[in-house]
């Protein structure tokens, strides 16, 4: 009896303990990459310089040249399209083709990056390396018709980047944000087991990585998932309208439980320096956008002044001010509190970097203004590399705002052909619009501004159209809609060389120009007509 007792008494003891252990939900055990990174990255490598990107354009067998009608259709050039995606810099580069088809120049990257080769392909840039490419236009398919044979880690990416991103980083067309906050949670959470699984077949090796270097393989590993992350973060972005109007869905809450995912898998998502020379553009637009939110929900916060003013001092300690240096720091407390991300994520930093290099455009030649912002981003900023790369940056936009008009650089043949374009509007204050008949933008902008054209044909203003499309291509459009102002037709190579002067490769492109001929940033029509 005395026994049963004592067991009784011992289960009603331990019950409460069983009950709780219940109670007690494990956490899920997220998979890590092992040997991840494999190649120390040193600060060289991170480091800008030339690449050489030379080749040759193959004619018929037999041909001494090649024959012009092949040039022509090739339209006489290359278009290099390199994004320093750091500090949102773009540069377009023209290589020309001799009357060989041989082709040559060095072009400079900040760091090594994948560039766009237009219209032909992607390509990774290492600098020191040398990229050769060979183009067969008799091939059948593109593939055929384009042989890479590049040096160094250059060529090992480049000649296993289309094999990896055709597996593992093409995404079935599909739209779940179109059925709600669940369908696309639900969605997200498919996304995350798959990522899961990369993460799995890595850890037991990539066939297609077998036999190249320990940085090539980090690279390309590192490039599937940014794509991967890049692709939730789009499809959030395409629900991200939607929740802006609807008042039902508390959108913090949402966005805190959407990327709930990235903490535990930060080490290769987001903390990762391997993604400066693996990412690009558009990845970093999207985090920045919406996995780092708070970067882009607060309002205009004052500066400090750079004076000693007792007026705005006695001001500042009567009111709550947050000043830039502040907000940056809050920024990544509040990624900290709410996503639980680093407070020394490297995306995040890059994000602060670009965020603030956005903003200098504004500023024109307000130095102190500029400086305060540059000043409070660089307090967030712990990485040597972001650090140099935002101080270089910042050196090269006073440069550009104090010496564009005392520099005197020899004039480009872009320069020649855009004179030829404008001479005979010379004493007028011009808008210059780049567009294409393909580019659904650029004509919806066309139709905007028939009644502007139209308020302002009796003014000293002309709006002057240029394409590389055809007079014929462009009428069915023009005629219709009754688009005004000066059509200019030039040849596609032209285009490139005007891309190269203007640095632009998206369209639709705007530029003004006043009276004197100079090109004008963040002014209107009307403000250079009342000047």
């Amino acid at each position: 009896m005395k026994k049963i007792i004592l067991t009784i008494l011992l289960a009603m003891l331990l019950a409460p303990i069983g009950m709780e252990a219940k109670k007690k939900v494990k956490e899920p055990v997220v998979l890590q990459l092992m040997n991840y990174p494999s190649a120390e990255v040193s600060e060289y490598r991170l480091h800008g310089g030339n690449v050489l990107i030379k080749g040759q354009i193959a004619g018929r067998e037999g041909d001494e040249m090649l024959p012009q009608e092949i040039l022509d259709q090739l339209n006489g050039r290359f278009q290099i399209i390199m994004r320093d995606y750091i500090v949102r810099k773009e540069k377009t580069s023209l290589i020309e083709f001799k009357p060989d088809g041989t082709f040559s120049m060095n072009v400079y990257v900040p760091y090594p990056m994948f560039v766009l080769v237009y219209p032909l392909s992607v390509v990774y840039a290492c600098p020191g390396d040398t990229l050769e490419m060979t183009m067969y236009p008799m091939a059948k398919t593109r593939e055929e018709g384009i042989a890479w044979d590049c040096t160094g880690l250059s060529g090992e990416v480049t000649k296993l980047y289309e094999k990896i991103d055709t597996t593992y980083c093409k995404f079935p067309r599909e739209k779940p944000y179109e059925q709600g906050t669940d369908s696309l949670m639900k969605w997200r959470d498919e996304q995350v087991a798959h990522l899961d699984d990369l993460v799995r077949k890595m850890n037991e090796g990539l066939p297609e990585l077998e036999g190249c270097s320990s940085l090539a393989s980090d690279i390309l590993r590192t490039h599937i998932f940014a794509e991967h992350l890049k692709n939730i973060c789009d499809n959030y972005m395409r629900f991200a309208d939607k929740m802006r109007t609807d008042s039902t869905i508390d959108r913090e809450a949402y966005w805190q439980q959407f990327f709930s995912f990235v903490a535990p898998r930060e080490s290769y998502l987001t903390d990762n320096p391997l993604l400066m020379i693996a990412a690009d553009e558009f990845f970093f637009n999207r985090i920045e956008y919406y996995l780092f939110r708070p970067m882009h929900i607060s309002g205009v916060l004052d500066y400090i002044p750079f004076d000693y003013d007792p007026k705005i001092a006695e001001a500042i300690a009567k009111e709550q001010h947050v000043f830039r240096r502040e907000f940056r720091r809050n920024v990544m407390n509040e990624l900290h509190d709410k996503l639980h991300i680093s407070p020394t994520d490297f995306s995040a930093q890059v994000c602060q970097l670009r965020n603030v290099f956005d903003m200098l455009k504004w500023h024109n030649d307000n130095y102190n203004k500029a400086a305060d912002d540059v000043a409070a981003a660089m307090s967030v900023i712990i990485h040597p590399d972001l650090i140099r790369r935002g101080i270089l940056t910042y050196r090269d936009y006073v440069k550009e705002n104090e010496l564009q008009v005392v520099e005197q650089k020899p004039m480009t043949k872009g320069d020649s052909i855009f004179q030829r374009i404008i001479e005979p509007y010379k004493g007028n204050v011009l808008y210059v619009d780049f567009w294409q008949m393909s580019c659904g933008p650029c004509r919806a902008g066309m139709l905007h501004m028939r009644d502007e054209v139209e308020a302002n044909k009796d003014k000293p203003v002309k709006y002057l159209y240029i394409t590389d499309d055809t007079p014929e291509h462009c009428k069915s459009f023009l005629e219709p809609n009754n688009i005004k102002g000066e059509h200019i037709h030039i040849t596609p190579s032209e285009w490139g060389y005007l891309q190269e002067k203007f640095n632009f490769s998206a369209i639709p492109f705007v530029v003004l120009f006043d009276k004197q001929g100079k090109q004008r940033k963040d002014v209107t029509v009307e403000q250079l007509l009342n000047e």
